[in-house]
């Protein structure tokens, strides 16, 4: 009867053994091939944006909703380098949520299109040392002239220490603070804080000192005026957004949506 019984449990034990390995293995193709599939979504989401996007970079992750319908709780996207002569931004971070993607568009024509979302968040990452080259650039570009210009990031203010020549300024700018100039020379301080709107940067002075004098808050609004906006920030097709937030931080600009 022992006997028996033994045979009868090593003929049963061997299926359920079977099963269990033969489970196993589904399971696991399944989580490759969700895996694969996730994958390879992120792939022909990076083709499609190095069509039109030119950066060093470019970096994507989806998730998809937990109950298997293959449809997407978030995309992000973030873009390392923009070439300066675009946007002189180091990193520039795009986030969907519940985005429904032109998954045909994608697959049939290489085209990176969203239906729809719930929510967009984008962030543009600008350092203190992207900021400097870009006014050595633009200085050299317009052939501004000056002994000293620095530019440092004290949260929530940029700070400026210049010294110029005042022939370099404009002689309609030059004339508003005419009576300020000495031995034909501007030299001083100002802090300044940033504003963004509709894409486009404001510098706000708060303090501006020349040759040891402070200036009136009513010149310094005139001249709030005439040098704003200080920069047009261009959109990065295929992207729609309007930049309406700016945070100072200790080394970076922070702009967002």
């Amino acid at each position: 009867m022992a006997c028996l019984f033994k045979n009868k449990f090593i003929k049963h034990r061997f299926p359920a053994h079977l099963m269990i390995v033969l489970s196993s293995v589904i399971f696991l193709f399944f989580t490759a091939s969700d895996l694969y599939s996730q994958e390879s979504l992120d792939s022909e989401i990076a083709k499609a944006l190095r069509k039109i996007v030119k950066c060093e970079k470019i970096e994507i992750k989806t998730k998809t909703e937990d109950n298997k319908s293959g449809k997407l709780r978030s995309l992000l996207i973030r873009l390392v380098a923009m070439p300066k002569h675009i946007l002189p931004a180091d990193y520039v971070t795009l986030q969907y949520t519940n985005p429904n993607l032109d998954l045909t568009a994608l697959r049939k024509s290489n085209n990176f299109k969203i239906k729809s979302y719930s929510n967009f968040k984008i962030g543009m990452l600008v350092s203190e040392q992207t900021i400097k080259n870009e006014f050595d650039k633009r200085a050299k570009r317009l052939n501004f002239r000056y002994n000293k210009f620095l530019i440092k990031f004290t949260p929530p203010y940029i700070e400026l220490e210049f010294d110029i020549p005042a022939d370099a300024i404009p002689l309609k700018d030059r004339k508003l603070v005419e009576k300020f100039i000495r031995n034909k020379r501007l030299e001083g301080y100002a802090a300044l804080r940033l504003e963004v709107h509709d894409n486009k940067i404001i510098a706000s002075p708060v303090k501006v000192i020349l040759n040891h004098f402070l200036l009136p808050m009513t010149l310094v609004s005139e001249l709030k005026k005439r040098v704003n906006p200080i920069y047009h920030i261009p959109r990065i097709r295929p992207f729609d957004y309007d930049l309406v937030k700016v945070d100072i931080m200790k080394q970076h600009i922070f702009f967002s949506n």
